[in-house]
């Protein structure tokens, strides 16, 4: 990579936290929250970039990234958290439950890895070189976790990106099967999310289709091979071990509900879905915002704060930034999908090192980008328009009333949200 690629235009490194009038001016440009822990010591600085998602304007990547070393996390996560898993479990004691879920909860996350990061770049070419081993890892990665075969992924995965967030798109469907509109209170939003997290049917069907993928209609015929042959291995594994129960806690928990659930909330901050009514064709620019830069996190406490309210203000922002920011970024949000507007805008980027390419095509073409900032709970309000949100919208952007959208013009949804099955 160029130096041009992995340095922003101003003074400060990853590596310190910088000094002088240069550093102060660029104090916190546009509110922006990353800029505002400049001041905090220079070995937290890449823990922070990581997980914003934003490196300091100024600062210098560490470690230029691959696709062969995103890959090796994943795998690296679903071994941590499969040991952590069988850690718990022998033998059972007080701490059994927290370990366990801690450990799915980094399993389906690295799964989730070589999911949404390794197999969704191998659908742009974009993962190694050649055609044939792009295919090659797509493939092995989506039997292991009876996902859609290549050739289906990316047929749909290109029609996404053509009609992105219109009824041509097979996420948008997704969505509106579970019942989510735009419009919701914050209140109904939180009742319809938990119900659909939790619902044995979604996760029935979701599962049942994953399978169903992987032993029904499959082509080519070597994909269908593999499948079966993948299931055969299994259960010879299992026959010759007798390790069911372990096999059932350690991988099929977190390889269905878990990597479900965290599907079901990474969809739904991925676009803004509602924002144009689902419309086909779009111009360049309405179509730039339907996507937004997730960036996770929040400014430090400002100087100002003194005294036991100082202790607590850093005390909270400590806990959130360790807990609930860093949660959402090793099981949700994983690998270069912060940025994921980038890939919109610039699919054929360096992926890999897509926190620092986009700073720079920020800079460039700043129009063409726009950010919410906070934790899951702010995307999803974000993308759902719930309650009316608008945060990263121009001020003079109108949202599509939900009554003159394509899913209810066209009899498709009804007004209240509710889904004629036989639509979808």
């Amino acid at each position: 990579m160029s130096e041009s690629q992995t340095t922003r235009t101003a003074p400060g490194t990853e590596g310190g936290t910088g000094t002088g009038p240069e550093t102060d001016a660029l104090a916190l440009i546009a509110g922006e929250p990353r800029e505002s822990m400049r001041r905090l010591p220079g070995f937290v600085q890449p823990y922070l970039t990581w997980v914003t998602g934003v490196p300091l304007r100024g600062g210098k990547q560490l470690i230029p990234w691959s696709p062969t070393k995103a890959g090796l996390l994943g795998i690296a996560q679903i071994a941590l958290g499969i040991a952590l898993g069988a850690y718990a479990i022998r033998p059972l004691t007080v701490l059994t439950a927290p370990l366990l879920v801690l450990g799915w909860l980094l399993t389906s996350g690295g799964m989730r890895r070589l999911d949404v990061v390794v197999v969704h770049q191998t659908l742009h070419r974009m993962f190694t070189k050649k055609e044939w081993s792009n295919r090659l890892v797509g493939e092995l990665i989506t039997t292991l976790f009876w996902r859609s075969p290549y050739d289906d992924n990316r047929k749909e995965h290109l029609l996404h990106h053509a009609y992105p967030c219109s009824m041509k798109d097979g996420d948008t469907r997704y969505l509106l099967s579970t019942g989510m509109r735009p419009g919701m209170s914050r209140s109904e939003f939180r009742r319809y999310l938990w119900a659909a997290l939790l619902s044995p049917r979604h996760h029935a069907r979701f599962f049942g289709n994953r399978v169903k993928s992987n032993f029904v209609g499959v082509t080519p015929r070597y994909r269908l091979a593999m499948s079966l042959a993948y299931l055969a291995a299994t259960a010879a594994f299992l026959v010759l071990t007798g390790w069911w129960v372990q096999w059932l806690v350690l991988w099929l928990v977190p390889a269905s509900v878990f990597f479900q659930g965290c599907t079901f909330l990474y969809t739904m901050t991925e676009h803004r879905w509602w924002l144009f009514g689902n419309e086909d064709r779009l111009p360049r620019d309405k179509r730039d915002l339907l996507t937004f830069g997730r960036f996770c996190g929040e400014a430090v406490p400002e100087d100002s704060v003194s005294g036991p309210r100082r202790a607590a203000a850093w005390g909270r922002w400590t806990f959130r930034m360790l807990v609930v920011h860093s949660s959402y970024r090793m099981f949700v949000l994983v690998g270069d999908t912060v940025q994921h507007d980038l890939h919109h805008v610039m699919p054929a980027c360096d992926w890999a090192n897509s926190p620092w390419i986009r700073a720079d095509d920020q800079d460039n073409r700043p129009e063409r980008y726009t950010e919410v900032w906070g934790s899951l709970a702010d995307h999803l309000q974000a993308a759902g328009q719930v309650g009316g949100n608008s945060a990263g919208l121009p001020a003079d952007v109108e949202p599509t009333p939900w009554t003159e959208s394509v899913p209810v013009v066209s009899g498709v949804v009804r007004p209240d949200g509710r889904v004629k099955k036989e639509q979808l």
